[in-house]
Order: C-alpha cells, then sequence, then structure tokens
C-alpha cells in the first residue's frame, strides 16, 4: 500500500480495458497529499508568514491602543505605547522596505510630521502631538485610503452601512474623489 491508501498492483485495469493511458496517482509521482491537491510538485505556501500574522497583530493592538488613549482624553501613555506598537507592526509586516517608505524624498513632510508628534506626546504635550501626527498619517497614507475604504465596504459585513451614514459618508466621498494616479 502507498501513503494514499491505495492498493499498488502490478498492472493497470484501465491500460488492459481499450488502452487507455494508465492512471497516475500521487504517491507514484513521490508527492504528498496537500501537492497532489494543488496539481502542482511544490508544496502550498502560507498566506502569511509568522512576521506578517504579528505585525497585523501588533498594528491592531497599536490603533486600539490610539483609540483608548483617544477616548481617555489623550492619555499620553495610550498614545505613546500605540505609536511604539503600530511602528513595530510597520516594520513586522514591510520588513526592510519600511525605510524606504518613510524616508523617501516625497513623503518628507509626512514623516517628519509623524515622528515630531510622536516625540511632543512623548514630551508632555499629547493633544498637539496627536494632531500633529495625524497630519502626518495624512501626508503617508493619503494615496492608500482610498483602495483601504472600498476593501472595507466590500469585504467587511456591515462597513458600507456605517461608512454611508451621514456624517461619515461627507468624509468618505472627500477621500474617494482625492484619488491620484501614481506618477
Amino acid at each position: 500500500r502507498c501513503r494514499g491508501g491505495r492498493r499498488l498492483a502490478s498492472f493497470d485495469v484501465r491500460k488492459l480495458a481499450g488502452g487507455l493511458p494508465p492512471r497516475r496517482h500521487f504517491c507514484d509521482l513521490g508527492l504528498r497529499g496537500d501537492e497532489a491537491a494543488t496539481g502542482r510538485g511544490r508544496p502550498r505556501v502560507a498566506m502569511f508568514d509568522d512576521n506578517k500574522k504579528i505585525g497585523i497583530g501588533c498594528c491592531g493592538l497599536g490603533i486600539l491602543s490610539l483609540l483608548l488613549g483617544l477616548f481617555l482624553l489623550f492619555d499620553r501613555t495610550l498614545l505613546a505605547l500605540g505609536n511604539v506598537a503600530f511602528l513595530l507592526g510597520l516594520t513586522l509586516l514591510m520588513g526592510k522596505k519600511v525605510v524606504k517608505f518613510f524616508f523617501r524624498k516625497e513623503k518628507w513632510k509626512g514623516t517628519s510630521a509623524f515622528f515630531f508628534g510622536i516625540s511632543v506626546i512623548i514630551f508632555g504635550w499629547p493633544f498637539f502631538g496627536f494632531l500633529i501626527e495625524m497630519y502626518g498619517v495624512w501626508k503617508l497614507f493619503a494615496a492608500f485610503l482610498p483602495n483601504l475604504i472600498s476593501s472595507l465596504q466590500y469585504t467587511v459585513p456591515g462597513a458600507s452601512m456605517v461608512l454611508n451614514t451621514w456624517p461619515i459618508s461627507v468624509a468618505v466621498s472627500a477621500i474617494k474623489d482625492n484619488r491620484r494616479l501614481p506618477l
């Protein structure tokens, strides 16, 4: 018997009946079950490796900490923790490309505002630091926001209903109208 549970025989019945080519089993090819299921000789590749999974978790923790710091009247500790977790998550998600992302010539205003806002939060002015930081986030991620909103509307259940309510829909339409093609 092979690993797939098929009984090995010395002849193939299909070959004897009508001259059909012999049917090959994945054990004959030396493939494992998951390789044979894909129809290729390569093993399946995971969608996210462990660094990307941890990076997504850190980004989520960072955004949650930032929101909690915002709701608790600009708590300096939660805002600083959220910034560190978000930056760590971005680094784990993007790898070495994060340095190229932040320090491109076109994004110097956003990068400087973002890091200056983080330092203002750490030095004790959380409200003004948060405002400066949000300006930096806007300058850094403005080109990415229309794609993010569209994917949220189509993939997350109930998100399109929330994004179509009156005060939020005005901001969403303004963000979507500012789509620019990369030069």
